[in-house]
């Protein structure tokens, strides 16, 4: 476990470096885009980032997580305030996470947009899960809603 542990922050630290150093992508309507979230460690109180899609849904911008459980979820409800970059963009944020029917519209809209089966296979459901499939799933998985934060 630890050297699939370790395999995984290798990746991650590249991704990150990639979308630090490359001009981002613009984020269409109903699509993503990837990007580094940075928050604050719950624990260490240092800056963690982590490599992310982030959705544009009607105009605004969410992540969404296919498990609650995750490190950069649980320091998101500890700390919204977070940063969200990408090469010379850097941009301060309130994550907040949503629930019900908002939730269940923006995980259906990222699986929805989402291509890579990799990423798919982390979820419960999948693209064509109906919203009572991925409402059933909620307890499990996250999304929050980005908005304008501190600078």
């Amino acid at each position: 476990m630890a050297r699939k542990s370790s395999e995984l922050a290798h990746v991650n630290a590249e991704m990150v470096r990639k979308l630090l150093a490359a001009d981002p992508n613009p984020i269409p309507e109903r699509g993503y885009g990837l990007r580094v979230l940075e928050t604050t460690g719950r624990r260490s109180g240092r800056p963690r980032q982590t490599p992310l899609g982030v959705l544009r849904l009607d105009g605004t911008r969410y992540l969404v997580s296919p498990d609650a459980r995750r490190d950069w979820v649980r320091n998101l409800v500890a700390t919204p305030n977070c940063r969200i970059r990408a090469g010379g963009v850097d941009e301060s944020v309130c994550a907040q996470l949503v629930g019900g029917d908002e939730a269940v519209s923006v995980i259906s809209a990222y699986l929805t947009a989402v291509q890579a089966p990799w990423a798919l296979a982390a979820f419960p459901v999948g693209p064509t899960a109906s919203a009572a499939e991925i409402a059933a799933q909620l307890g499990s998985l996250a999304a929050f809603r980005l908005e304008s934060g501190p600078e």
